[in-house]
């Protein structure tokens, strides 16, 4: 995959973020669908995607990303927590691109500043035929933190889809897919081991591996239940 063509600001994307990358799961198809095409899509798309805590939403953003690069559009990344200490000049001119990316919606919203910054970003993009996709999570609805009653009528028009977390039923597919991904060696015991000991929540699990699999590799060792009660502490 090819590197980003343009980021607006220094936010780190991970390169092996992509479509074919991400575990999807039978109900997350439609949306999986719905974003490959919004990426070949010359259309002002504007989309939101909820998914709570640990569903891959974050990754999924990121692989949006790339795969506007790939196809060779224009976009900005923007985390917005990381993004927030920039302050809300981090919304302009922004525009001009074809895409703009915007991770974790909830933590700007309920401030009165930011609200406004992000309602003139709606429709600066509307005019300019630039895509906004947009991510949220948390347990209330966006309904209930937009404080902006024109901001919150324009959200309200957009169109909304849900990333679903991966359930019980496909969590060793799911984890087998994303070891293949990161070429990560773990065997199916230490897998067992891990499930039983350790959270379920399926980004949270891959974070683990992914630490484990570092730790592996510097300490010249393989993937192993003991080397796993030494790193997560179990």
């Amino acid at each position: 995959m090819n590197k980003p063509k343009q980021l607006i600001f220094p936010f780190q994307i991970n390169q092996k973020a992509s479509f074919k990358s991400f575990f999807c799961a039978p109900d997350n198809q439609n949306l999986m669908l719905r974003l490959a095409d919004i990426v070949i899509s010359n259309n002002a798309d504007e989309l939101i995607i909820y998914g709570k805590k640990g569903s891959g939403k974050s990754f999924l953003m990121q692989a949006i990303c790339n795969e506007f690069s790939s196809s060779g559009k224009q976009f900005a990344f923007i985390p917005m927590n990381k993004a927030l200490d920039m302050g809300v000049e981090i919304f302009q001119n922004l525009a001009s691109l074809d895409a703009v990316c915007i991770d974790d919606l909830q933590l700007i919203l309920a401030n009165e500043d930011w609200e406004t910054a992000f309602f003139n970003l709606i429709n600066e993009c509307q005019l300019s035929n630039c895509s906004l996709i947009i991510s949220f999570s948390g347990s209330q609805l966006l309904e209930e933190k937009t404080q902006l009653p024109d901001l919150l009528s324009r959200i309200k028009r957009m169109e909304f889809m849900t990333l679903h977390a991966v359930q019980d039923e496909f969590f060793n597919q799911a984890i087998d897919f994303v070891s293949q991904q990161l070429d990560i060696n773990i065997e199916k015991s230490e897998l067992e081991f891990l499930l039983k000991h350790q959270t379920r929540i399926f980004s949270l699990l891959v974070e683990n591996i992914i630490f484990l699999d570092q730790q592996a590799a510097s300490l010249k060792r393989k993937i192993t239940i003991p080397l796993i009660k030494e790193t997560l502490n179990l």
